[in-house]
C-alpha cells in the first residue's frame, strides 16, 4: 500500500547538516566542511589558497608551521515540489593543528559524519485493518507519526609530514559516536459507519443505495514506541601526495571498522510502559578510495579533478531508518582557482576565487539516484597569510529517494575562519 508523507523540517543548531531529505541509513554522509574545498567542486584534497592546505586532506596540513584554529559553519536551503521550503543553520566543525617538528603537524578536531535533519513524518491518510483481520472483530483505522533526530559525529586525530622534496603523507584516526532518536506514535481508532457524522473524526463518506454513509473514527488510542540508538565505531585513513612544479597527485584510502549500536526500545501504551535494551554490530569492514589531481596553470591558478568510490556505511540492517540501508557512492569533482595577490605590503595578501562542479551516484539496493551541483567561492587571506576567511556557495539538484520521480533542489552557503599563531614555532636565540 502506498503511503504519502507530510514532512515538517524543523530548524536546528548543530544537527542540520544534510542538504536533502536523507531519511535512510543513518542519514546523509557529510564528507567535507571546508568552504575552500567545497567551492572547488565539492572536493576534499585541494583548496586554492596560498599554502594549498585543505582541512579535509591530511597530507597537505604540514605546509604551515603555525598553530592553526579553524571553525566552519553552514546554511542550507531545500526546495521540493510537494513540501514547503526549508532552511537550516548549523555550526559544522572545529579543528586545531600544532607543529611538532620540522614540516610535521599534529591535529585534532570534531565534525559531523552522518546527519538527518530533525523532522517529523506523518501519514497523510488513514490506513485500515478490515473486520476479518482485526483482533476486535471490527474495522480499525490507524495512522503513524514519526520523529527523527540526531546522527553520528567523529572526533579525529591526524598527523601530517613532508617525507621527501616531492612526497608527503598523512594519517587520520577517527572515533565515531552519536545518538539518534526515532519516535513512532501509532494512533488507532474504531471505525463507525452511520448516516450521521456528528460523532468522532470523519474519515470518509460514500453512497450506498442512495443513502450517504459516513465513516468516522472513535475511541482513539495512542501507542508510542521510542527508539534510542547509541552508535560507536572507528575509522582510519592514510593519504599520500606527490607534488612537482606543475602537477600534484593525491591518493587516499579509508578503512571503516565495525559499527556497534546499542538500542533502547520504550513502548508506552495507555498507562503501561515497557523497556528493553539490546546491542548488535555490523559484521563487515569496508573501505573508501579517493584519487585527486591538480594541474598548475601558472603561479596563481590551476585546475583540479577528484574521483571517489565510497562503500556503504556499516550498520546492522535493523537500525536503518525506514529499513533503507545506506548507499554506496561514486563521484567525480572538477575545480579551479585563481589567486589575486597583493604586491604591496599591506593588511591583505590574497583574494582567492574558486569554482567547480560535481556529480554523485548514490547506489541504493533498489536503484541509483544522482546528485549534481555547481560551486563558487572566494577566500580572503590577510596579516601575512596567517588569517583567512573563506566563503562557498553550493547549488545542487538531487533525485529524491523519498519522493520517487521527484527532485530535491538545494542551496548551501558555507563560511570558514582560520587563524594562525606562532605559539609552538622554535625561535633562535640572538
Amino acid at each position: 500500500m502506498k503511503i504519502y508523507f507530510f514532512l515538517i523540517l524543523i530548524t536546528g543548531i548543530g544537527y542540520s547538516q544534510a542538504t536533502g531529505l536523507s531519511i535512510y541509513g543513518v542519514g546523509e554522509k557529510i564528507d567535507n566542511t571546508d568552504p575552500a574545498s567545497l567551492a572547488m567542486g565539492n572536493s576534499s584534497f585541494f583548496s586554492g589558497n596560498s599554502k594549498h592546505i585543505s582541512n579535509g586532506s591530511p597530507s597537505s596540513l604540514w605546509r604551515s608551521a603555525l598553530t592553526r584554529f579553524t571553525i566552519h559553519s553552514g546554511l542550507n536551503y531545500l526546495s521540493t515540489t510537494q513540501f514547503p521550503d526549508q532552511l537550516q543553520q548549523n555550526l559544522t566543525s572545529f579543528s586545531i593543528l600544532f607543529p611538532v617538528g620540522n614540516k610535521k603537524v599534529f591535529g585534532l578536531g570534531l565534525k559531523p559524519t552522518y546527519r538527518t535533519n530533525k523532522l517529523t513524518v506523518t501519514d497523510e491518510d488513514f490506513q485500515f485493518i478490515g473486520a476479518d483481520e482485526s483482533i476486535t472483530g471490527a474495522p480499525i483505522a490507524y495512522k503513524n507519526s514519526y520523529t527523527i533526530d540526531g546522527g553520528i559525529s567523529e572526533m579525529f586525530l591526524e598527523y601530517s609530514r613532508k617525507l621527501t622534496p616531492h612526497f608527503s603523507g598523512g594519517i587520520k584516526y577517527s572515533l565515531l559516536f552519536g545518538n539518534q532518536i526515532l519516535k513512532d506514535e501509532l494512533y488507532t481508532y474504531d471505525v463507525v459507519i452511520d448516516t450521521s457524522s456528528s460523532i468522532g473524526l470523519l474519515i470518509n463518506d460514500f453512497v450506498d443505495n442512495g443513502d450517504t454513509l459516513y465513516a468516522t473514527a472513535v475511541n482513539g488510542v495512542m501507542t508510542e514506541v521510542n527508539k534510542y540508538r547509541n552508535f560507536s565505531g572507528s575509522s582510519i585513513s592514510a593519504e599520500g601526495r606527490y607534488s612537482s612544479k606543475k602537477h600534484e597527485l593525491v591518493l587516499n584510502v579509508l578503512i571503516k571498522g565495525k559499527t556497534k549500536v546499542e538500542t533502547t526500545n520504550q513502548i508506552i501504551a495507555g498507562n503501561s510502559t515497557s523497556t528493553n535494551t539490546f546491542e548488535n554490530s555490523a559484521t563487515n569492514v569496508s573501505s573508501d578510495i579517493g584519487l585527486g589531481y591538480r594541474y598548475k596553470i601558472s603561479n596563481n591558478s590551476g585546475i583540479t579533478v577528484e574521483i571517489h568510490n565510497k562503500s556503504p556505511f556499516n550498520i546492522p540492517e535493523n537500525v536503518a531508518i525506514f529499513d533503507i540501508m545506506p548507499p554506496g557512492e561514486k563521484s567525480i569533482h572538477f575545480g579551479s582557482y585563481y589567486q589575486i595577490r597583493n604586491s604591496k605590503i599591506g593588511y591583505w595578501n590574497n583574494l582567492n576565487i574558486r569554482g567547480g562542479a560535481y556529480m554523485k551516484n548514490l547506489d541504493f539496493t533498489d536503484g541509483i539516484f544522482r546528485d549534481v551541483g555547481a560551486t563558487f567561492g572566494i577566500g580572503f587571506e590577510y596579516l601575512s597569510n596567517t588569517q583567512s576567511v573563506d566563503l562557498a556557495l553550493r547549488l545542487g539538484k538531487k533525485e529524491s529517494r523519498l519522493l520517487i520521480g521527484e527532485y530535491e533542489e538545494y542551496i548551501s552557503f558555507h563560511i570558514g575562519i582560520t587563524t594562525g599563531e606562532k605559539w609552538f614555532m622554535r625561535r633562535r636565540r640572538k
